[in-house]
């Protein structure tokens, strides 16, 4: 599922920014992106999505905005510095300059001084940008939640549709073969036109007709993995594959109900129960 979240967190390192992001995807995708020096704690950070979802592609952005607290130290270069000052004190010898040198001119002067960057403490960060993503990570969920919702209610009304088509089904094979028993007999007694025939034959072949398109198992194992799946639905751990599994199962039942349809009217609504099935599976496979 797609969602969103971004958090901000202040504190004596400067202000983090984190946004957390994902979009559909049958399996776990995750992506980190950390200023370059913090990078030690991307594993940190991948596991912390890890154990907060389970199925999407999800993006994970990391800002620092520093404060200017923690710029560092700088270093003068002191033997550079004695060098100028005894090179210009010669020149302005020579020159015939007047006046004294200023430790502010000397300090101007090429590779005096050097900026030494403090390396952040890991550890003490940590616990901030932690923070930070839980912040964004409860944002985001609470934005797929809204769409699982959504997506729920759409679930349920196609689960109520493939109900009632399976109920239409097994309506449609209400004495299936009582009218293939009246039709294969008035045909016979027409081709053999008042002759004696087999009437134990004739039964047989009616009861191998009533055997092979009995499908009435098949409808009530349907009707069982429509009600697991709403079920399953209803629960509040992670269901995707489990969904995924139950359709395959009802797959498989429309299946063995389509080869054994012996109306047209039964696989007209067969081809509608696996069109609503590829609807759903195309939904679950985004399911957490």
């Amino acid at each position: 599922m797609t969602g969103f979240g971004r958090a901000e967190v202040n504190s004596r390192y400067g202000r983090f920014t984190v946004e957390v992001s994902s979009v559909n995807s049958r399996f776990l995708e995750v992506a980190v992106r950390l200023p370059r020096s913090l990078t030690e704690l991307e594993p940190q950070a991948r596991e912390l999505l890890n154990a907060s979802i389970t199925r999407g592609k999800v993006s994970m952005f990391v800002n620092l905005a520093d404060n200017g607290t923690t710029a560092g130290t700088a270093l003068i270069n002191r033997e550079l510095a004695r060098a100028y000052y005894r090179e210009l004190l010669k020149l302005k010898r020579e020159l015939k300059l007047e006046g004294a040198l200023s430790l502010s001119e000397i300090l101007q002067l090429p590779e005096i001084t050097k900026p030494v960057a403090t390396e952040p403490d890991q550890a003490s960060i940590w616990p901030v940008i932690k923070k930070g993503v839980g912040k964004a990570l409860k944002a985001m969920q609470a934005m797929r939640a809204r769409e699982g919702q959504a997506m729920a209610s759409d679930m349920t009304r196609r689960l109520k549709v493939m109900s009632g088509l399976i109920a239409g089904v097994e309506k449609s094979t209400s004495g299936a073969v009582e009218k293939y028993a009246a039709k294969l007999t008035s045909r016979i007694a027409e081709l053999l036109n008042g002759q004696k025939y087999d009437q134990v034959r004739l039964e047989e072949e009616i009861a191998i007709f009533a055997e092979r398109t009995d499908i009435a198992e098949e409808c009530l194992r349907f009707r069982s993995h429509l009600d697991q799946f709403l079920q399953t639905m209803g629960q509040t751990d992670a269901v995707g594959r489990r969904l995924n599994f139950i359709l395959q199962e009802l797959n498989r039942e429309a299946n063995t109900i389509g080869s054994k349809a012996s109306e047209f009217d039964i696989s007209a609504k067969v081809i509608s129960l696996k069109e609503e099935i590829e609807k759903l599976r195309e939904q679950a496979q985004n399911v957490e």
